[in-house]
């Protein structure tokens, strides 16, 4: 935090000098207009500028000698970076269409609007003043709640496929908080004209939505290896239902703390974590060896890590007026 002193300037007014760093991130010049906007006590200062005028980042990425995976890495950091046109170009092109496809269309909003035998143009037109990060994130909860109702219910029919595909959704909304998170860090005073969030909210939504989608990716882990686990009896199956069950409620307890940044609830909800792994511990003596069963508890007790760092982040970055 900075302070500035005021200084009177004629009968009528009073000026203040802006930080030089604030100057030159947001190239301005002597003569440009700054937009003042009153909010109590506050003022709101930013940079005049049109939707029309804001600056659109144009990335190419050259797809030759290179795996999915590091394409697929490449046009996630220029979607997350907010680069709004992203070009895809290469002599291999052709060989690679449909996994170059697929990549840009697990991007939220991403369209491709131009394609050769050489490069594709994808493009999106979102206006990221508008697209809220809170709201982003109670839509991967929706999501994610519907996956692990979906796999309290894989012991008795395999609905994995309908769990893979909630998984890819919740992956496109988490790379869009990611994007709206760094675009209101770097554009603070919008952020909060705009959405009414700050530096602190914005850390603790990038660490909810994290944990979330390590969340969701631990879910369908669980799904594809429970529907291969070999049960030796029906107690041993019951046992993890009622496990799988504990999961729903853990998770559902601690995500309405995080909604309502209830602090006191999010510490008694810290508190669950020890007696579940110790249910989990008392359930793998009892297993048998069975590879899947091992990876399931495996993939459950990193959703039990999870749900309680996604707590920590309710009562470390949320004041202690909110209880």
């Amino acid at each position: 935090m900075e302070f500035r002193k005021l200084i009177s300037f004629g009968k009528s007014s009073y000026v203040i000098s802006l930080p030089k760093a604030w100057v030159t991130k947001n190239r301005l010049n002597k003569g440009d207009l700054i937009e003042v906007e009153e909010d109590g006590p506050k003022l709101i200062l930013s940079k005049q500028i049109g939707e029309s005028q804001e600056e659109e980042k144009e990335l190419t990425i050259m797809v030759d000698g290179k795996s999915r995976d590091w394409i697929t890495r490449e046009v996630c950091t220029a979607y997350i970076t907010n680069y709004r046109t992203i070009k895809l170009k290469g002599k291999e092109l052709k060989t690679k269409v449909k996994m170059l496809q697929d990549v840009i269309q697990n991007m939220m909003a991403l369209e491709i609007m131009e394609q050769t035998t050489d490069s594709i143009v994808a493009k999106d037109f979102l206006n990221m003043d508008k697209v809220s990060p809170t709201e982003l994130l109670r839509k991967i909860d929706i999501v994610t709640r519907t996956m692990i109702q979906e796999t309290t219910l894989i012991l008795d029919e395999d609905n994995y496929d309908s769990i893979n595909q909630r998984d890819k959704d919740v992956n496109k909304l988490y790379f869009l908080v990611y994007r709206s998170v760094l675009y209101n860090m770097e554009n603070p005073t919008k952020a909060l004209k705009n959405l009414g969030v700050g530096p602190r909210d914005l850390m603790r939504i990038q660490n909810i939505g994290f944990y979330l989608e390590d969340i969701a990716d631990e879910i369908r882990r669980v799904a594809r290896h429970a529907r291969k686990a070999k049960f030796k009896n029906k107690a041993i199956k019951d046992d993890l239902r009622d496990i799988l069950k504990d999961l729903q409620n853990y998770y559902l307890d601690s995500i309405k703390s995080i909604h309502s940044t209830n602090v006191t609830k999010a510490l008694k909800n810290a508190e669950l974590k020890k007696p579940l792994d110790k249910k989990l511990d008392e359930f793998e003596i009892h297993m048998n060896n069975d590879v899947s069963l091992s990876k399931v508890v495996h993939a459950i007790r990193r959703i039990f890590g999870s749900i309680h760092n996604m707590g920590r982040s309710t009562y470390t970055l949320t004041t202690f007026d909110k209880v």
